[in-house]
């Protein structure tokens, strides 16, 4: 993939996304039975177009949820989760395994550099949410400002690594909106 560079250094450097699984293959989203097929359909388009269109690569996340549960499965929340504890150290050593993959990937760039923008996690997930992540509050489900629990992990094991990487929530039904952000990113970046 041809990625866009930053001209004013001698080392050129590339930038990428780190995207929740689901953002590039909706189909590991949880589905039930006699719900519509075509949410779980593709990539979230305007997500790969604006890749494209501004040449930043992207590296896919794996899905916590769906290699743990598979499809169909209820909705859940992070309080579901956090009471099985296979799911937490799953959620735990994917995200040790994803973290030491995004420090190779930085440390093993020498030229072109690759720069991680940020991680994209997707809000409303129990797993990958970012800044809107639901729990059981006095027995109704509420979406609550607390990241998902991969998300948790993950943060927590690059830090070990020494990646300062921004986390940043999409939220899949106003994916404009997510792109604005980006941009708004990239214009900071750019300065």
């Amino acid at each position: 993939m041809i990625l866009e560079t930053n001209k004013s250094s001698e080392t050129e450097e590339v930038m990428v996304l780190v995207l929740s699984h689901c953002i590039l293959n909706q189909a590991t989203r949880w589905w039930q039975e006699g719900k519509l097929i075509e949410r779980n359909q593709g990539p979230i388009d305007q997500i790969p177009e604006f890749l494209s269109t501004h040449k930043i690569g992207a590296v896919q996340l794996p899905c916590p949820e769906f290699g743990f549960f598979g499809n169909p499965r209820p909705p859940a929340t992070k309080d579901k989760y956090e009471n099985i504890p296979e799911f937490q150290a799953h959620c735990e050593n994917l995200a040790k395994d994803s973290a030491r993959h995004l420090k190779i990937l930085v440390i093993g760039a020498k030229n072109p550099k690759i720069r991680i923008l940020a991680v994209v996690g997707v809000e409303r997930s129990p797993s990958c949410g970012v800044n809107c992540t639901p729990r059981k509050v006095n027995g109704k489900t509420r979406h609550l400002d607390e990241k998902g629990l991969f998300i948790e992990f993950l943060d927590s094991e690059m830090k070990k690594y020494g990646l300062e990487i921004p986390l940043m929530g999409l939220d899949v039904k106003r994916p404009g909106d997510f792109c604005r952000k980006l941009t708004n990113l990239l214009n900071k970046t750019s300065e």
